[in-house]
């Protein structure tokens, strides 16, 4: 497909940059001459060099940077949402293939009748899926499917590409080696949503002291706003580095044993690596659709919730002991081991 070039823009949030980081990889194995342009997946250019990665364009260059796209397939940035007036969005729906997990109904715009007036049929008809698949990704009813396997199959269904693979191939930067300190547990314990989201600092360090007992080597890793505090915590006597970009947090992630987080971007990272993750949630949900789904992975619910007239009380009904014993089932399954890819 020479002659026609895709460019696929991401959200800027870690999760969703992974999930397209995984779409361009399946556009380009369908043979699209595809560009991803996303920050957080710039961040990742050198882990999977077969795919043509570049940063979100600037909001004054933004809208021309795509003309020369017979394609643009979008998930707009922040900038770009906030401008999104009706007359705005009647535009760019026309301009672009709008979508995301769950997009409004007024981004949906069929892009066909566009493209046969200016492509040879051939080449009309291999893009047919792509120029009608705006929208929303979760596109239909789905019950326990994580939102990788919801991904996956809207590339099958609404994109209409063949053979949709969920691991995207991976180069690491020479020296690393996959889960090299089998020992060593990162515990990640804030979010983006902290008030609702968040397991309570004091059990995340019941939890490090606990899997110090049991020979395991916690490490503390947050985002950086939040390292001082962190550092400060009472209690907190392990290891806490700081990151200030997704490459070294990304390579100190490949060589632990394991990642317990709260529902939140590190615990995609980790499921991408292959590292085995437990996530820690708060509803009664195991299933629910934002779960890793790359790799070997839990989800640990509180046994009980108890309603009130603010926020349900959750974070008592998940305990330390529980936490450790379900990581070491996941450590002890087989696509858990140290050294196994999966």
């Amino acid at each position: 497909m020479a002659d026609v070039r895709i460019a696929l823009v991401s959200y800027d949030s870690l999760g969703d940059s992974l999930i397209y980081l995984m779409m361009a990889d399946n556009l380009q194995i369908n043979g699209f001459d595809v560009t991803l342009y996303g920050d957080v997946a710039h961040q990742l250019r050198h882990w999977v060099p077969h795919l043509r990665i570049e940063r979100c364009p600037a909001e004054e260059n933004f809208e021309a940077a795509f003309d020369h796209y017979t394609l643009a397939l979008m998930s707009p940035p922040r900038f770009i949402r906030e401008k999104m007036t009706a007359g705005f969005m009647a535009r760019a729906r026309e301009k672009w293939v709008l979508f995301c997990q769950k997009a409004p109904a007024g981004w949906h715009f069929d892009h066909r009748e566009r493209l046969r007036a200016i492509l040879p049929e051939d080449l009309y008809e291999r893009l047919q899926g792509l120029a009608s698949c705006a929208g929303s990704i979760r596109f239909r009813k789905f019950s326990t499917e994580s939102v990788v396997d919801i991904t996956l199959e809207y590339m099958r269904e609404r994109m209409r590409l063949s053979g949709a693979r969920r691991r995207v191939p991976l180069s690491p930067p020479a020296g690393l080696e996959h889960r090299r300190d089998g020992k060593r547990i990162i515990v990640s314990p804030d979010s983006a949503g902290p008030d609702k989201k968040e397991w309570s600092p004091g059990a995340f360090i019941k939890l490090c002291h606990a899997l110090r007992r049991k020979g395991y080597e916690p490490h503390i890793v947050v985002a950086p706003r939040n390292h001082q505090r962190w550092k400060a915590m009472k209690g907190n006597v392990f290891e806490t580095p700081i990151f200030q970009d997704i490459n070294s947090l990304s390579a100190y992630i490949y060589e632990s044993g394991a990642l317990i987080a709260n529902d939140s971007g590190n615990g995609h990272l980790a499921s991408f690596l292959g590292v085995p993750v437990l996530t820690i949630y708060p509803k009664q949900n195991e299933h629910f659709h934002w779960r890793p789904g790359w790799g070997p992975g839990k989800v640990v619910c509180p046994a009980m919730r108890v309603p009130t007239l603010s926020e349900a009380i959750w974070r008592p009904f998940i305990r330390p002991a529980r936490v450790l014993q379900e990581l070491e089932k996941l450590m002890n399954d087989k696509g858990g081991k140290p050294g196994l890819e999966t």
